[in-house]
């Protein structure tokens, strides 16, 4: 039996099968939906699959062991437990639930475009990013309208994408897996500024400020997309910090990330370096190095 939850860059899209239960038929040599769940697990079996689930992969492998009732019941148990944790809690959960190894990449930015070329600038650099960042990054966005959903919409399939939200709320982007922590937004913006271990800014106001702070206060590494205003440029107590070029990136990279001259395509590709350089960082890998993978 088979539950698909793959599609690109892991396994062939397929919608016969995507989000389905099948089974092989051997036969014909292809995999055949199934009318309603496999049988539940027992005796001797294996499991084989992904090391990351959507939640609707997870939800299909309880629904194998618990009937609607005790799954109705474990639900609730878990919201009342995520209800009470503290941000530093609510951060590790997160931290489990996007993949052991994962580089967690958060993108910061207005719920508005207010740049004449910064909405094209933001799909650029989700085009981009994908491939520059590696295998084992994951990108994170508080599902807010303006650049984080906008993000979302554009990263590739949106199966690396994940949306952070208060507890109960949902993006509606239609793309990536909303995930909840915090009562409210402050609470989310506390947790969302502990999460990840490296934070894209693009414009924003005092609210892009108070997560970039807390981030770069913990020692995550901040790529401020400058040119683009606002906080990222400076503005509302942004950490001044963040504005140096950070060692795993070129004087020429960080030069285009502030240049009003520079194309979209040069910022952007820029910035995929840079975030690159900053995934790669860990592993002594120099920004140059990480820019011959984007080529």
């Amino acid at each position: 039996f088979f539950f698909d939850d793959a599609g690109p860059p892991w396994a062939r899209k397929d919608p016969a099968t995507e989000g389905r239960w099948s089974r092989w038929n051997v036969t014909r040599q292809a995999w055949e939906q199934l009318e309603q769940d496999p049988p539940r697990p027992s005796g001797l079996y294996a499991g084989i699959g992904a090391t990351r689930l959507s939640s609707r992969a997870e939800h299909a492998i309880r629904d194998l062991y618990h009937d609607g009732a005790a799954m109705a019941e474990a639900d609730e148990e878990e919201a009342a437990s995520v209800a009470q944790e503290t941000a530093a809690e609510a951060a590790h959960r997160l931290r489990s639930r996007l993949g052991r190894g994962a580089c967690i990449i958060c993108i910061l930015g207005g719920t508005e475009f207010r740049g004449a070329d910064s909405e094209a600038l933001v799909k650029a650099i989700a085009e981009k990013i994908e491939s520059v960042a590696g295998s084992k990054a994951v990108f994170v966005t508080g599902g807010m309208p303006g650049v984080q959903e906008t993000f979302a919409k554009n990263c590739g399939d949106g199966s690396r994408v994940w949306n952070l939200l208060p507890l109960g709320q949902s993006s509606g982007f239609g793309r990536g897996t909303d995930i909840n922590a915090g009562a409210d937004l402050e609470e989310r913006k506390a947790i969302f500024g502990l999460v990840g271990h490296i934070y894209i800014t693009v414009e924003g106001g005092p609210g892009v400020s108070q997560e970039a702070r807390a981030a770069h206060a913990r020692g995550a590494s901040v790529v401020p997309l400058m040119r683009t205003g606002g906080a990222s440029s400076g503005l509302f107590e942004f950490p001044q910090g963040a504005l140096q070029k950070p060692p795993f990136s070129t004087e020429e990279q960080w030069s285009l990330l502030a240049s009003n001259t520079a194309s979209v395509d040069e910022s952007a590709a820029a910035l995929a370096v840079v975030v690159g350089g900053a995934v790669a960082y860990s592993r002594k890998e120099t920004a140059e190095q990480a820019a011959d993978r984007l080529r």
